[in-house]
């Protein structure tokens, strides 16, 4: 608490020294610049939302070097940071709800017309935020880098695998061990063989490129991916209805097309990371068959351990809809 603090002084210090400027806002992101999913998602959003509102809404990116990504939740709820990028894994620890998503069974219409995003939105405005797009995938959104095969039993039994909270189950049926690490230290961690694998989504080894020291991907790919944009709801209340109206517009927009398009390029990387050397290893035939109830269970059971109340409550909701078991 002492920390987070700090940091919301620090930053609030540093922002109140830039000069103020009508109309701009201030956007962290749990990623850097070179983040894969960034043209697909960030870039169009914060491009297309000040077309939409004829430069009313003008977005600033910080990234992880301004605010680690663990710990930008509450800065952004507390109105010192005015978006968020991120995913639920980075704030586990104040809310579990937008990581356990990731758990659902369906497509984007399904999600939709279920009211999977009034539900999450609803569970974050009590932390100061409101969710203002929810980009989701098609099965198939993770993966896991290897710097060697799977073992002869078809598993990764004794290894260190780096992840967030949301790969327990997957890493756990593996037989590894999950070590929760920021994006940043992947590739050292993985060269000095300080780990022996990295989950990430399916998209963004070529970018960073992993592939020089991690040479395998492991297959198949697993889960869904809900990678949402937050906006402070205080800041998202003193909007005009217009405005907000465009910004609602622009993100329904961009979530059509990035479900649609997430397939093709999750194929395009694949290519060319085979191109530059990589391998496909695949998991044994009992691990593949217990693949996605450990993806999902180990997200109910982690959330819920975490959090009863709500959870539990979500995976009511989500039952009630036919979106999880």
């Amino acid at each position: 608490m002492k920390l987070l603090k700090a940091l919301l002084l620090a930053a609030t210090f540093a922002l109140a020294a830039l000069p103020a400027k009508a109309g701009q806002y201030r956007l962290l992101s749990s990623w850097d610049e070179n983040y894969a999913y960034n043209p697909y998602l960030l870039y169009p959003f914060i491009d297309e939302v000040k077309k939409a509102t004829d430069g009313r809404v003008d977005i600033q990116f910080n990234g992880p070097e301004v605010v680690p990504p663990f710990e930008q939740l509450e800065p952004v709820g507390a109105g010192v940071f005015q978006f968020l990028f991120t995913h639920g894994a980075y704030h586990f620890g104040t809310t579990s709800i937008a990581t356990v998503a990731d758990a659902l069974q369906g497509d984007l219409e399904k999600f939709r017309a279920a009211g999977v995003f009034e539900e999450i939105d609803k569970n974050y405005q009590q932390f100061g935020l409101k969710l203002v797009m929810l980009p989701v995938t098609p099965s198939g959104a993770y993966h896991i880098l290897l710097r060697e095969p799977v073992s002869k039993e078809g598993d990764l039994r004794g290894r260190k695998i780096r992840g967030t909270l949301s790969y327990k189950g997957v890493v756990d049926m593996l037989g590894a061990v999950l070590t929760v690490l920021p994006a940043s230290e992947i590739y050292t961690s993985l060269e000095k063989g300080l780990v022996d694998g990295a989950a990430w989504p399916i998209i963004g080894a070529l970018d960073y490129k992993w592939y020089e020291v991690a040479p395998l991907l492991l297959r198949p790919a697993f889960g869904v991916n809900f990678e949402p944009i937050f906006m402070n709801l205080n800041a998202w209340n003193a909007l005009s209805p217009e405005d907000q109206k465009a910004i609602m517009d622009v993100s329904r927009k961009l979530e059509d097309k990035w479900y649609q398009e997430a397939p093709s390029v999750w194929k395009k990387e694949e290519q060319e990371l085979i191109a530059k050397g990589m391998k496909v290893t695949e998991m044994g035939d009992e691990q593949k068959a217990k693949l996605q109830d450990a993806w999902s269970d180990g997200l109910w059971s982690m959330s819920e351990e975490k959090d009863p109340k709500a959870a539990k409550a979500f995976h009511e909701f989500a039952r009630s809809k036919g979106l999880a078991k």
